[in-house]
């Protein structure tokens, strides 16, 4: 292409991400004509049909069109002088090819990645060397084909017998309940009677009773099943439970909420054949037109207002999350929430009082606070979504308010006020969760609440990373060391919990949290012209923790390997770009204390066989031969014609359509498969890869829940 064209093509960009002219008063001839008047420049349409001179009336002054649209003309082309004066010499989009260029800008409008403030637009620079692109072509193109893989699927399965279904029902109880207690205990137990207690209990059943069980058996038996104590896939039970969707899914009221809510709560850990995001959506829609967000009033049952409450929070949790992850806007505003808290208050005990009592708030006060309840799990994981929604507020307002208009001096004041306001609210909160003693399950451990306020601080600077203005591609000294930081505790945190096997189980959600904070590791030592010995040193056994983990991950969530595959890659081709600076040997520490560095292209030499040389890339390479734990195996290799798919069962509602646009569609894989597959953010978070679907998805397209009528 002539350099001519691409020159034209990159001012065009480069006009089109101006601000539009702001919209000017009416001028004094259409004024005094009481007619409409436009914001053409340099005349309005009426002055320039009838040739009189365009002008604006402000008070005594006068001012006119034609010159605003100079002053205006002069600022647009002083703007473009000094974003080139200030262009990044180290700029992905710079060093890529003018066919690859167009790519990643043609993909700025709908990567989340690609806005400032999303939180990973530091991905783009470790994908900037376009020789790197090429040499791992085939691997790309493998990750560039995740959404679309296929996968052993996993036949419907029945109810267990009482005994089994008593110790999953426990079991759901004394785990997932904890943290998201949205079915009261009685529900559970009396679903428990209605189904296995009685003579014809499942033979009676109603669909709801019968999806409702196995969505239960489905959570329960995640952990169990995984650690070889329960013989039956979990996504077994959700298959079973598909089939008894019926047309008054989403007419239950409140029962309909805590029904998609399960849905949300196992697609935290397996495929559920559709985005959590489109199911969350979902069930804010319902919390809304039931008036799960407001005060109910003194006519509804104390158990009944303390219900509602548990179920929009559990609403609010999901959304929370998966909005700030993706930086959606949130279905419902923080200031458009009027409901209170529950109480910290066993189902019984509000019982008892509801006699003497007129609502909630009156029975609140009556009560010791000294002791965990049953709510105090789930009020810590809020308030810490209520954090999150502030983090996501603050930034994308900061964005917004100084994002194009602040000078760059301007713009990094305002970063490290709101990072530091925010960092406070983090240690704050961390200080104010609850110290349990004998911890029954993950949720109250504190090494758990150790890594939820080291995931949320790396979210925080991530954020700030985005935003902050750079110098030659790299942002100041201080923000770049609490980067590598946080992204370091992250690593360590997450490590450290993994060696509780009893109590933990990998989900996607982890994956992604610790493949990113790898990836900041990555970025933190690679984009300053020089690094510290310590933190070189510091940032090697962190990778090295962290590759080893997700090597580990990938075993529960075969649909990673491809990602870790790249971590690799990526990892190794940072370590051969340092190597030049590097006039170390070995890795460790010396007698004298000093720090010495090896050879940091070859993968962990710990993973490898005795005596067998591990090739770059051969670890992640052979995860797809590295056998699953033997509980795991069984469901994979059964027959694929027993799946029931989320969209079949849909079509009992929906009288088998589904809207457009349930899949993901993206023209520009063909050109540049690393652009597609790791600067779109969807496509990085994506670990539902067997349903080619994605974790929480875009809701710019429609997924097949938007199949149903209200």
């Amino acid at each position: 292409m002539p350099i001519s064209v691409l020159n034209h093509m990159q001012q065009a960009l480069s006009q089109a991400a101006l601000p539009r002219p702001p919209r000017l008063p009416a001028c004094q001839s259409c004024a005094q004509k009481k007619t409409k008047c436009d914001n053409s420049r340099p005349k309005c349409s009426l002055c320039a049909r009838n040739g009189t001179e365009c002008v604006i009336s402000s008070g005594d002054a006068k001012v006119s069109r034609a010159l605003i649209d100079e002053l205006e003309q002069r600022e647009k082309s002083l703007v473009l002088k000094l974003r080139d004066l200030e262009s990044d010499p180290v700029d992905t989009v710079q060093m890529l090819s003018p066919e690859e260029t167009q790519t990643v800008r043609s993909m700025a409008g709908s990567s989340p990645v690609a806005r400032g403030g999303a939180g990973l637009g530091f991905v783009a620079h470790l994908f900037a060397d376009a020789n790197w692109r090429k040499s791992h072509a085939n691997l790309l193109r493998t990750l560039a084909d995740v959404p679309g893989a296929a996968e052993a699927s996993i036949v419907p399965c029945s109810l267990p017998s009482a005994v089994e279904a008593r110790q999953l029902f426990d079991k759901y109880l004394s785990w997932s309940h904890i943290q998201n207690p949205f079915l009261l205990r009685r529900e559970v137990w009396a679903l428990y009677h209605r189904l296995f207690t009685i003579t014809t209990g499942t033979r009676d059943a109603l669909d709801s009773d019968l999806f409702r069980a196995f969505m239960i058996c489905a959570i329960a038996s995640v952990l169990p099943y995984r650690n070889g104590l329960h013989h039956q896939h979990p996504e077994g039970y959700y298959h079973a439970a598909l089939q008894h969707l019926g047309p008054e899914l989403l007419t239950r009221g409140v029962d309909s909420v805590q029904d998609l809510l399960l849905v949300c709560r196992f697609g935290i850990y397996h495929p559920i054949g559709t985005s959590i995001w489109d199911v969350v959506r979902l069930c804010g829609r319902l919390c809304i037109e039931l008036g799960l967000h407001t005060d109910a009033g003194d006519h509804i049952d104390l158990l009944e207002q303390q219900r509602r409450r548990r179920v929009f929070w559990q609403f609010y949790l999901i959304d929370r999350y998966s909005s700030t992850t993706l930086d959606r806007p949130f279905l419902i505003d923080d200031r458009d929430i009027e409901t209170k808290f529950p109480i910290e208050a066993t189902d019984e005990e509000i019982e008892a009082a509801s006699p003497g009592l007129r609502d909630l708030d009156s029975f609140c006060h009556t009560q010791n606070p000294a002791a965990p309840s049953e709510m105090t799990v789930f009020f810590v994981s809020v308030r810490l979504r209520q954090i999150s929604s502030h983090i996501q507020t603050e930034f994308s307002r900061l964005k917004r308010e100084h994002g194009e208009s602040s000078p760059r001096h301007l713009m990094a004041g305002h970063v490290h006020v709101v990072l530091n306001k925010l960092l406070q609210e983090l240690e704050n909160w961390r200080k104010n969760t609850p110290m349990i003693q004998d911890p029954s399950c993950l949720y109250e451990t504190q090494e758990w609440y150790d890594l939820l306020h080291a995931r949320e601080r790396l979210s925080v600077v991530r954020r700030a990373i985005d935003l902050v203005p750079k110098v030659n591609g790299s942002p100041s000294k201080q923000i770049l060391a609490l980067f590598l930081k946080s992204a370091l505790q992250t690593i360590e945190r997450y490590c450290i919990l993994c060696q509780m096997r009893d109590l933990m189980t990998h989900t996607r959600s982890y994956f992604h949290m610790l493949f990113t904070a790898g990836l900041s590791v990555m970025y933190c030592i690679s984009v300053p012209k020089s690094t510290d010995r310590e933190d070189l040193r510091a940032s090697y056994e962190g990778l090295t923790r962290c590759e080893e983990t997700l090597v580990s991950m990938a075993r529960q969530l075969p649909d990673a390997h491809n990602y870790v595959a790249v971590f690799e890659a990526l990892r190794c081709d940072i370590s051969r770009k340092l190597r030049p600076n590097m006039d170390m040997t070995t890795v460790g520490s010396a007698a004298d204390g000093s720090l010495t560095i090896g050879d940091l292209t070859n993968p962990l030499p710990s993973l490898a066989r005795a005596g067998t040389a591990v090739e770059p890339g051969s670890m992640s390479a052979n995860l797809g031969s590295v056998a699953f734990w033997p509980s795991q195996s069984q469901g994979f290799n059964q027959a694929s014609n027993g799946r029931v798919q989320l969209a079949d069962a849909m079509g009992q509602v929906t009288g088998g359509t589904q809207p457009d646009g349930t899949s993901y569609q993206d023209g520009s894989s063909t050109v540049d498969l690393m652009n597609w597959a790791l600067l779109n953010y969807d496509s990085l978070w994506n670990m539902e890869s067997a349903l080619g679907e994605y974790v929480y998805g875009d809701p710019t397209t429609a997924g097949i829940w938007e199949g149903f009528e209200f």
